[in-house]
């Protein structure tokens, strides 16, 4: 899933579009073509790669979900196999054939046992490998069992690469290296900066892209936390917060969500009046949020906003 990382830096790489955007050309601090090419084809890469890892973390959890299931209903399966055999009357089999019989379908000396997610992938392999090679027909497991069975492991074994994160620990990868790249187009976005300018890093353009300028020891700060925002407004249906204006010194908004009962995370970050509430993942359904807004700047978060309650549908 995203992480705070990765949301403060395409934070910051927007800000800087903006900013960038609103600079005509004859601007010593204007980002060369190549350099805002690469920021912006960085960014779009991170972007992506960051809504990769909601799908495949979406995908594994219903995969996960799908292996439990199908591992719970195989173990219903399997004890309608154990007391299959352990029906079979007196006059059809004899009590050595019937350990030998429950043997023969892993069930050791005719015991049902502890059943462990393992063993349950072991006694439905066993069973479907076993069941043809039993002699006498009338002894083996029945075949809409066996069938059952059969449509059960294969849900488990369809499932089980998914469910064990392969593929969501390979867009987390990926998204790390995406994010590796913009951490380093944005370090060099702030060597430009600091290299367009008499005052070295020194420079108040620095804030206007969110970093804070170096400043000598003991120095005020060259700039104050945001103000409060002004109302936020809900917008239900894209999920969205909004207010009239970036708050005074802001140079962001951030917003946060807390679930009822739980934590406050970040949500979502924007250089615009609007932001989402779902960068950081989608809501729970049926799960009552607490959402706020908070301005952002080089020194920090500003105060928060008026609080808006939300029932996740």
């Amino acid at each position: 899933m995203p992480n705070q990382t990765s949301l403060e830096q395409i934070e910051l790489a927007e800000l800087t579009q903006t900013v960038d955007d609103g600079r005509v050309a004859a601007d010593p601090f204007k980002l060369p073509t190549a350099l805002r090419t690469l920021l912006d084809t960085r960014l779009a890469d991170l972007k992506a790669k960051d809504a990769a890892t909601l799908t495949s973390e979406g995908d594994r959890a219903t995969a996960s979900a799908n292996v439990r299931a199908a591992l719970d209903q195989l173990q219903t399966l399997l004890r309608d196999g154990y007391n299959f055999v352990q029906g079979l009357g007196s006059f059809a089999i004899t009590d050595a054939d019937r350990i030998g019989l429950f043997t023969a379908y892993g069930w050791e000396s005719g015991l049902v046992g502890a059943f462990s997610d393992a063993r349950i992938e072991s006694l439905a392999n066993q069973a479907i490998t076993v069941t043809p090679t039993i002699a006498d027909a009338t002894h083996r497991y029945p075949a809409a069992l066996l069938t059952l069975i059969t449509a059960q492991l294969a849900i488990v074994n369809t499932n089980q690469p998914i469910a064990t994160g392969g593929s969501a620990q390979a867009a987390t990868d990926a998204r790390d290296a995406a994010l590796a790249l913009l951490l380093l187009i944005n370090a060099r976005v702030r060597f430009f900066y600091c290299s367009a300018s008499d005052d070295l890093d020194q420079t108040p353009e620095l804030v206007k892209i969110g970093r804070q300028p170096r400043r000598d020891s003991g120095a005020a700060a060259a700039q104050p936390l945001p103000a409060a925002p002004g109302p936020a407004t809900l917008d239900a249906v894209a999920l969205s917060l909004t207010v009239s204006a970036l708050p005074d010194h802001a140079t962001t908004l951030r917003a946060f969500r807390r679930p009822a009962g739980g934590t406050a995370e970040l949500a979502g970050t924007s250089a615009t009046t609007s932001v989402s509430l779902t960068d950081l993942g989608p809501l729970t359904t049926g799960v009552t949020y607490e959402f706020w807004l908070v301005g952002h700047n080089s020194q920090g978060d500003g105060p928060q906003s008026n609080h808006v309650t939300h029932v996740a549908t």
